[in-house]
């Protein structure tokens, strides 16, 4: 698949937050809080980030504004990293994160598969 890998931009905002707080909605760690107070506290969290971290952006070539997938990050350490659930598998994380030397990821997600030897290192409570 012929993707665009491309720096992220103001418009993506709105769907990369609501990718990532969908994507842990219904995590365990979370059965049972409070919705408005979870997504309150996620969208402020990914904001932030949003606002002092790099993003990626995977896109269509033909139409940049069809995001396929994102990576965010700092340095050396992975934020988090998502495709859609239909381009999974066919290597577009490996190429949001190619040449980067993500070193340690900050979220962790049943689905997420960290390269060996990444560290966790656990810095947003939500």
């Amino acid at each position: 698949m012929s993707l665009r890998v491309r720096e992220g931009r103001e418009t993506d905002k709105a769907f990369v937050m609501d990718a990532w707080r969908r994507s842990f909605e219904d995590a365990p760690a979370v059965r049972g809080a409070d919705r408005v107070h979870f997504r309150s506290e996620m969208e402020r969290t990914i904001g932030r980030l949003f606002r002092t971290a790099t993003v990626r952006v995977a896109c269509d070539p033909a139409d940049e504004d069809t995001i396929v997938g994102f990576a965010v990050f700092t340095g050396p350490e992975l934020h988090y990293v998502y495709v859609k659930q239909a381009f999974r598998k066919m290597g577009i994380a490996r190429q949001l994160l190619e040449g980067l030397g993500i070193k340690a990821y900050t979220f962790r997600s049943n689905h997420a598969r960290p390269v060996q030897g990444w560290q966790f290192t656990p810095r947003f409570t939500i």
